[in-house]
């Protein structure tokens, strides 16, 4: 809902200089918080208080319940995510590639082309300008004038000091910009700066059991060794588990923390009130609970893939939305509200504005894809098809959030025709006859994340 006519247009008019032919001149913030699931949240429901500084930002901004990533790991979801593609498009380029394609304009291009500054700074492996042990080519950087690498898996602190001194190098120029902060908190291994008090996992044993060294660390790597590839039997205990998360929730308190410091400093140079601000993420993380752990897996539960989504839009009041939203919807969006026709694109996703502004339905489904694994949400259902086995299973995400139930049996309508809406998505995208070969594409997709050591 607007503010009211008044205050909007007085603000443009004050900030930009709108008028009928000028387009709103804001900046854009795209703050990408790598594995961050929704459910972690306080804004989202959790007991915990993990985010303080993003539920106040949530009260001020469009914040989607309902939102979901297209892929459960970073690669391809950031792809899709800064493109408004679907993952497939990414799949199988030459040397193995895992960068935006060329012929596939990004959003730091396409700002890029009206006039806006644009530079990125990420503590990623995989969203890298220059090769890496993850991804062997780099290759994020098209669109960016600058592109800062410098933090590789570093804390969040060490994004937004580069993301201000970027600014301070900006400051003066008569033109927007467009920055992209990929934050790798909490990423695992779980490990919180030192200095950073731990308010949840210091306390996660008070019941006096011992964790194993690892789980101490927040490292997870003997867990997967275990699971899936028959490693030793570690013996794990639920507080162990327990402990984990622990961590994982200590690692979103830090970046909130950080966040924190990142809107005082935007208030401090007055940047708040003319810049459009989107957080999101472009996955979650398992922690067992059905029997996986991590994520880029063949995962496409609620656990990985639904994520938070806030936008903070200037001139326009808070708004909580129900209805679906898709992390390749926020390109489009973005350029709506910047009165850049997103049309001529010709994009998979689309503008979230009816829904923000009118409370109107945008998306009847959600789809995402990992591996082998094809899901399809409505604002109810979940439906997943494994491709190499046929399965197919139906969970009651709003009223089974962990999705612990199979309700399949029970609701053979509801799977009949959610399978044939999926189908029709799969043909559509992934082209006739797809099944056979998309199994041995996700096969070789696997073996190279295994290869890299990213599995």
């Amino acid at each position: 809902m607007r503010r009211g006519w008044w205050p909007a247009a007085v603000l443009c008019l004050l900030l930009w200089g709108c008028g009928s032919d000028s387009p709103p001149r804001w900046n854009v913030l795209f703050l990408m918080v790598d594995t961050l699931r929704a459910d972690h949240l306080s804004s989202y429901g959790y007991p915990r208080p993990t985010s303080p500084a993003l539920d106040r930002f949530a009260n001020s901004a469009v914040f989607f319940d309902n939102a979901f990533s297209q892929a459960g790991c970073t690669f391809p979801s950031v792809n899709s995510m800064l493109t408004s593609r679907y993952p497939h498009r990414f799949l199988f380029q030459p040397r193995r590639d895992w960068s935006i394609p060329e012929e596939t304009p990004s959003m730091a291009e396409i700002l890029a082309s009206h006039g806006y500054s644009t530079f990125a700074v990420s503590a990623s492996s995989v969203v890298r300008k220059t090769p890496t042990v993850h991804n062997k080519v780099g290759g994020y950087d098209r669109g960016f004038a600058i592109f800062d690498e410098h933090c590789l898996d570093g804390d969040a602190d060490c994004v937004n000091d580069t993301a201000m001194a970027i600014l301070n190098e900006l400051d003066g120029a008569d033109r927007p910009f467009f920055g992209y902060l990929h934050y790798v908190d909490p990423h695992q291994p779980y490990q919180p700066p030192e200095e950073f008090a731990r308010s949840f996992s210091s306390d996660s044993t008070g019941d006096g059991q011992a964790v194993k060294p690892f789980i101490r660390r927040g490292e997870i790597a003997p867990i997967e060794e275990m699971i899936y590839h028959q490693g030793p039997d570690l013996a794990l205990k639920s507080h162990d588990i327990q402990h984990l998360i622990a961590l994982y929730d200590d690692e979103i308190a830090y970046f909130d923390q950080q966040l924190a410091a990142l809107l005082d400093e935007l208030d401090r140079r007055g940047l708040s009130e003319r810049t459009l601000m989107v957080i999101a993420s472009d996955h979650g993380e398992a922690f067992l609970e059905h029997g996986d752990i991590h994520h880029c897996r063949d995962l496409v539960h609620s656990t990985v893939l639904h994520t938070p989504l806030m936008l903070r839009i200037p001139g326009l009041d808070a708004v909580r939305s129900a209805e679906l939203a898709q992390n390749l919807d926020i390109l489009p969006t973005v350029l709506d509200y910047l009165a850049i026709d997103e049309r001529e694109f010709e994009f998979d996703g689309k503008s979230l504005r009816r829904s923000i502004e009118d409370r109107g339905r945008v998306n009847r489904h959600a789809f995402s894809s990992q591996g082998v694994m094809r899901t399809v949400v409505d604002n109810r259902y979940r439906l997943t098809l494994n491709l190499e086995s046929g399965a197919v299973q139906l969970f009651d995400h709003r009223e089974d959030p962990m999705e612990a139930f199979d309700l399949a049996s029970q609701h053979p309508q509801t799977v009949q025709a959610l399978r044939s809406t999926l189908r029709d998505w799969i043909v559509r995208y992934e082209g006739k006859d797809s099944s056979q070969r998309s199994v041995r594409r996700a096969r070789e997709v696997r073996e190279q994340l295994r290869a890299l050591g990213y599995l």
